[in-house]
């Protein structure tokens, strides 16, 4: 029994306000969030060479974890599975061609009052287009409104299952660890 350090080159990136981040100790540069210090970065690249979903920080919530390899360094890009980062995420994967490195740049803006995020993806030359949008959600179930406490919300539950699906068919037909 004892503590082990683990032998890995793997860092873990967050996305937080349009920034790729990263636990730092506190300086000019970072941002300070709950306590917590992170160095912002515009973006990230690399091939991704694996994708899961794991438990997420609180009870019932579920994250994904993305590692993207380059130049022999590898970083697991975190984020949860119920956040407009995965839909955007998603929604670009099947047009992402998998096998070649991209470039993943986090979106913030506050829009009558509300933060809004997202993703955007570079592949290449081009930006990499949404495979299901607003005006065309194919055979993607869209959100169903929910009336909570006297609020509508939008349940995504069942567009989440359908897009993980999704990833996971992609992946298994690539034959890259899913």
């Amino acid at each position: 029994m004892g503590l082990n350090k683990s032998n890995t080159e793997t860092n873990v990136v967050y996305l937080l306000q349009g920034k790729v981040v990263m636990l730092a100790n506190k300086s000019e540069t970072t941002i300070e969030k709950n306590g917590k210090f992170y160095e912002p970065y515009k973006s990230i690249s690399g091939r991704i060479t694996n994708f899961e979903v794991v438990k997420g920080y609180n009870d019932g919530d579920r994250d994904v974890k993305i590692t993207f390899s380059e130049d022999g360094e590898d970083l697991v890009l975190v984020f949860g599975l119920d956040s407009s980062y995965f839909k955007s995420f998603a929604k670009m994967f099947p047009n992402l061609d998998i096998n070649s490195s991209l470039e993943l740049f986090p979106t913030f803006k506050i829009e009558e009052g509300k933060n809004k995020t997202g993703l955007v993806i570079k592949q290449g030359d081009g930006w990499i287009k949404r495979a299901f949008t607003v005006d065309n959600m194919g055979e993607c179930p869209v959100a169903i409104p929910v009336e909570v406490n006297g609020k509508v919300v939008y349940d995504y539950s069942s567009q989440n299952d359908f897009l993980l699906k999704n990833i996971e068919t992609i992946l298994k037909k690539e034959k890259l660890p899913f």
